[in-house]
């Protein structure tokens, strides 16, 4: 049956959440129907901006008749019990990366969903990136040829905004590997195409008195010998954005930080999503550099969307206006009204996933690391 309207109810009103909320401004068929957060303040806030329930619970509001899906935005320890009890309530599920921090559990929130018949989409994924949906329709229709080569970099002050205990604890999910590796892992096998078979990695804890990876270089084999690098640091001394946009002055890095914050700390800066805001910016987003070399041609990120270098020279393809986080809101609005599959789905999740574990144990063990359960779907 075509569903009309897509009542979402946001789980976490936290850093992620406050960017989602915006996203609902402007998207045909998607409602914001209610939220959840333990932080009573950030319930009664939410309450009298949005005129719209709160929950103490993930399960309370889960109970709700009202909610067709569940939006989870959580820190990520609770990633996986927050879409398993969503999907217990019947409720298709978008959720932040990642998926989970252990396999098995994406494989309970996989099986869970089949048996329930309900969809789980992984949300703020860089495949929804308008330049990076650009290359990809490219690599698709033929124009350049077989790609055999990506090359992913990204530098920011990640290590230097506030960060709870979890964040800093990679056992918990914490970390830039498993906090931002998806990103990079997303963009390289959907733009590659094929199904990554080996990780090779270093990474370092270079932040003083932070126990927790800070950067990572990595190198990622692929069916017919496509290959990709990935190299992140989150140190701050140097933001890739000076190199992307163009007249952009660089500015004096935050100050170090050498413990974790209180949520107290984390939540009380000005971060507070504006509910006039619009979910397409007209900015395109900048998720570090990605050049993808292919048998006739090499793409990378521009201004207005990507440049394309052949024989005939370098041009210039402008892109759409990007999504941003909508883009989840806006995917699973279609998929059910559409009534097919979501993408990217819990099977790529987890073939995301475990990449990114491989980057943690190819830098501990110092050893190239064989993937054994990829999907094996690696396009849209």
């Amino acid at each position: 049956m075509r569903q009309e309207l897509l009542n979402v109810g946001l789980v976490g009103l936290g850093g992620a959440g406050l960017k989602v909320l915006s996203s609902f401004t402007g998207v045909e068929g998607v409602r914001l129907a209610a939220a959840s957060d333990t932080r009573a303040e950030a319930r009664s806030r939410f309450e009298a901006t949005y005129n719209r329930p709160a929950y103490a619970s993930v399960e309370s509001m889960c109970r709700s008749s009202e909610i067709d899906a569940i939006y989870v935005a959580t820190p990520t320890p609770f990633h996986c019990d927050h879409s398993l009890t969503a999907i217990a309530a019947g409720k298709h599920v978008i959720c932040e990366k990642p998926m989970a921090t252990r396999l098995s559990d994406c494989d309970r929130i996989i099986t869970a969903a089949q048996q329930a018949g309900v969809l789980w989409l992984q949300a703020h994924s860089k495949v929804f990136d308008a330049p990076i949906r650009a290359m990809r329709d490219q690599i698709s229709r033929g124009m350049l040829g077989d790609v055999f080569q990506c090359d992913t970099w990204n530098f920011n002050d990640w290590m230097r905004r506030p960060r709870l205990e979890s964040e800093l604890n990679t056992d918990e999910g914490g970390g830039v590997v498993l906090r931002q590796g998806p990103q990079q892992v997303d963009i390289v096998r959907f733009l590659v195409g094929k199904t990554a078979r080996t990780v090779r990695s270093v990474a370092g804890q270079r932040a003083p008195g932070i126990c927790t990876e800070g950067n990572y270089s990595a190198f990622i084999t692929f069916d017919g010998g496509a290959a990709a690098t990935l190299s992140f640091n989150g140190y701050g001394h140097f933001d890739i954005k000076d190199i992307l946009i163009p007249a952009r002055n660089p500015v004096a890095p935050r100050p170090q930080r050498s413990a974790p914050v209180s949520p107290e700390e984390k939540y009380e800066e000005p971060q507070h999503a504006d509910p006039q805001g619009h979910s397409i910016t007209g900015q395109l987003p900048y998720c570090g550099l990605t050049i993808v070399s292919c048998e006739r041609g090499v793409m990378r990120q521009s201004p207005r969307g990507l440049y394309r270098y052949t024989d005939q020279g370098c041009e210039e393809i402008p892109v759409s206006t990007d999504q941003g986080r909508a883009a989840g809101l806006i995917e699973m609005r279609d998929a059910l009204r559409e009534g097919r599959a979501v993408f990217p789905d819990g099977e790529w999740a987890r073939g995301t996933l475990e990449v990114c574990l491989a980057i943690l144990a190819s830098a501990q063990q110092g050893q190239e690391i064989t993937l054994k359960q990829q999907d094996g779907r690696a396009t849209a």
